[in-house]
């Protein structure tokens, strides 16, 4: 799609600039006001803290002890100051702010490594080695963030630095060069892309970082070429495993990893390359990954989640609002508007962010925040390629998840749906807890937030969903209206030695008025749904009532009601989640009804 391009690119790919150099005054004096106060503010708070030390023995706990946290807090810590603090002095330069800076930048730079211990492997999905090689870098994630952060921080202050020692500089892009650029020309990273091997979120966010670097900095043609080249080809392999729909099969959190990343990418190659990359922008497809966070909002501030994603993916960034602008989307651009009104003011300059070119668009870009919008009126929407069918009314925002149990960040959640009503959710997605060793690794699905046990779905004790290509379902009938169904048959997404012969599962959205969750179920087999919700159940015969929030009515016999208290204790958990969720276990024979009112 994109590799075609090639060809088109000039012989001279211009420097790619966010913002003019600090230098600027009578820009950066122009900025929207309250947010440049912002700014200053936050700049004056980092300027108080420390650069914490990074020792080589928090590097090692993960492998000892599975805990990412200890090694990353400070990590990232290091990277939001200097992010702050460069911004702060651009709004208002002063020696004390460039002192911390020059602390940060030297700081960052003495690091060994910017890889995360979890991704310090040289071969997808191996182990991982216990401390980094120094002559042998590894680009992932944050490896590529850290350069563009120095990348960003050097085309933005370069001849304050230059004034105090021309060795920052010249430390700044000896050590990109060590950590990213030698390794991506010498090394083949399997985010880059090879064949049929499945992309993620990975490429485009790499691969933009990549192009921030790259372009940033003073390099020479022939490698700013040779990056253009291979950034295109890279992209391709991730759009390969995009269906035509734009659908992120990782969720509404990692479309700012994968929709957006993507478009900063064509933005930065369409800049540099004089407009050669603008017909992509008009592509079905890409505007199709546009748009996919307008129809996976549910209601409020909530996103229908699968897989790792959580129901609270954040209010929309400037990112959201010029991509839309990009595709030519008008309903994106009033849904970026009104949704990034949502954010707390003090939270507008992203200030748990790493990235400093987000950052930097987001100051950029301020005012037109100032612009009135309010959502736009939401459809009922269809995602073919995933099997995710979205249906709603003034009350209701209901999403079936068909498809099966190998995407990116799986769980073991096929046919499972979620539920909300009047911007409250009503039957939940978990979610997933903090990142440890364990949720990469062979034991993931041990993990009880991965597990079909613990999502609304029917399962089989002790037999239930496995995770894997062959665990699918199949849909049976989809029709959208007033009134929208959809049924699946979803035997094939459980383990193998269950002698289940069939179980069909048909939800019914009757539009202003009720959900209808209909299951039937064949095999010599002791059906158990699970319903995970939020507020503590009322069980009365056969209604189950969520305080007064929702009715559940059975409306055919069944054996038992259960209902479990799960404690939340973990972290990322507790950030959406009050102490403690709901399981309802409902046991049947082979046929069970429930209207949701």
């Amino acid at each position: 799609m994109l590799g075609v391009y090639i060809n088109d690119l000039p012989p001279v790919l211009t420097t790619y600039r966010t913002a003019p150099r600090c230098g600027d005054r009578d820009f950066w004096m122009s900025l929207d006001a309250k947010h440049s106060l912002l700014v200053r503010e936050r700049a004056k708070s980092a300027q108080k803290q420390v650069f914490p030390p990074l020792p080589a023995t928090q590097y090692l706990a993960f492998i000892r002890t599975g805990n990412r946290v200890v090694y990353e807090t400070p990590y990232f810590q290091r990277r939001k100051l200097l992010a702050s603090l460069v911004l702060g002095y651009c709004m208002e330069p002063d020696q004390a702010l460039l002192d911390a800076i020059v602390d940060g930048i030297w700081a960052i730079c003495e690091e060994t490594s910017w890889c995360l211990p979890a991704h310090n492997s040289y071969i997808r999905d191996a182990e991982q080695l216990p401390l980094p090689d120094a002559n042998r870098p590894v680009i992932d994630l944050f490896s590529a963030e850290t350069g563009a952060l120095l990348a960003q921080t050097h085309a933005l202050i370069c001849d304050d630095l230059e004034a105090i020692s021309p060795l920052l500089n010249k430390r700044i892009i000896s050590e990109i060069e060590k950590h990213i650029f030698i390794p991506y020309d010498t090394e083949h990273f399997w985010w880059m892309g090879s064949g049929e091997e499945p992309m993620n979120n990975w490429t485009v966010w790499c691969t933009q970082n990549v192009l921030l670097c790259t372009f940033l900095l003073p390099t020479d043609q022939a490698f700013r070429a040779k990056v253009a080249a291979k950034a295109l080809l890279g992209i391709d392999c991730f759009l390969k495993d995009y269906g035509e729909d734009g659908c992120c099969s990782e969720g509404a959190q990692y479309y700012r990893h994968t929709g957006l990343c993507l478009y900063v990418c064509l933005d930065i190659l369409n800049d540099v390359s004089g407009n050669a990359l603008k017909p992509v922008f008009k592509e079905p497809k890409i505007r199709n990954i546009a748009s996919y966070i307008r129809h996976i909002h549910a209601q409020g501030p909530y996103y229908f989640n699968f897989s790792d994603c959580s129901c609270l993916a954040g209010s929309c960034t400037i990112r959201e609002y010029l991509f839309a602008e990009a595709v030519g989307d008008e309903k994106l651009v009033r849904f970026a508007l009104a949704s990034s009104n949502l954010k707390e003011e003090e939270d507008r300059d992203l200030p748990n962010e790493i990235n400093l070119t987000y950052r930097l668009l987001e100051l950029v870009h301020a005012s037109k925040r100032d612009k009135a919008a309010s959502f736009p009126s939401q459809e009922d929407h269809y995602y073919p390629s995933v099997g995710l069918c979205i249906s709603r009314d003034d009350v209701y925002a209901l999403a079936v998840k068909a498809g099966g149990n190998d995407d990116s960040h799986n769980h073991n959640d096929t046919g499972s749906f979620t539920l909300f009503k009047n911007s409250q959710p009503i039957l939940v997605d978990v979610g997933v807890e903090t990142y440890t060793k364990q949720t990469f690794s062979k034991d993931r699905y041990s993990i009880w937030t991965m597990r079909s046990v613990y999502h609304n779905i029917t399962n089989f004790p002790p037999y239930e969903q496995l995770a894997g290509k062959e665990y699918q379902s199949k849909i049976l009938k989809l029709e959208q209206g007033e009134t929208s169904t959809i049924t699946l048959e979803l035997a094939a997404a459980y383990d193998r030695n269950c002698p289940l012969q069939s179980y069909q599962r048909s939800v019914t959205h009757t539009k202003g008025k009720e959900i209808v969750l209909r299951e039937s179920v064949e095999g010599e087999v002791q059906p158990v749904l699970t319903l995970m919700c939020m507020v503590r159940p009322t069980v009365t015969e056969n209604i189950i009532t969520l305080g007064e929030a929702a009715t559940l009515e059975i409306q055919t016999p069944f054996l038992s009601i259960t209902v479990e208290e799960i404690p939340i204790t973990d972290a990322r958990l507790r950030n959406v989640w009050p102490e403690t969720l709901y399981r309802i276990l409902i046991g049947y024979e082979t046929n069970l009804a429930i209207r949701i009112q």
